[in-house]
């Protein structure tokens, strides 16, 4: 494992890869579960476009990355809603192409970006939003040190059903590097 965890490396995303990104998403559930409400079924490479100037600006807001192996594209994550007056951000978006599930390359890249927030931005929090559908997810972000801080019930309807929604965070203190 650790092998394959050397030929991976966490880069700020590049615009020629929204394409892989947007063939990862295959339903309206998909969407939801990996970008919440930010954008609208169907999920268009245009409104990924938008989503993605929030990163050019003077002051971004927006950080998104992609994991790559080997040059190819095998994750996404950003972090998000930067607020430099609390020292704060969410770490949001993430996703693995399915190819390269179960093998712990989320923990990698949620660890990875983890090490961003911290030391090169200086944060003091870093929040995130998940499903509590996901499991997987949720044991991710444990392991790489996010703590549960509470449930939103039922604050996404998908489908015929509503869905739950976790706030976890880490904070500068527990985290280690």
């Amino acid at each position: 494992m650790l092998a394959a965890m050397r030929s991976m490396e966490l880069v700020p995303f590049k615009q020629k890869h929204i394409r892989e990104i947007h063939s990862w998403i295959k339903t309206e559930a998909d969407m939801i579960q990996w970008a919440g409400s930010a954008f609208v079924w169907p999920l268009t490479q245009k409104q990924f476009r938008e989503h993605l100037k929030a990163a050019r600006l003077e002051h971004p807001s927006l950080y998104p990355f992609s994991l790559e192996k080997r040059g190819k594209i095998v994750g996404y994550c950003e972090i998000s809603d930067h607020r430099r007056r609390y020292n704060s951000a969410m770490l949001s978006r993430v996703i693995i192409s399915a190819r390269y599930r179960q093998k712990g390359l989320g923990k990698f890249m949620v660890k990875q970006a983890l090490q961003y927030a911290f030391s090169d931005l200086g944060l003091n929090r870093l929040g995130l939003g998940v499903f509590d559908s996901n499991e997987t997810a949720i044991r991710c972000y444990t392991k790489a040190g996010f703590v549960l801080e509470g449930t939103l019930r039922q604050v996404v309807k998908v489908g015929n059903s509503y869905w739950n929604y976790h706030l976890m965070s880490v904070l500068r203190k527990e985290w280690k590097c």
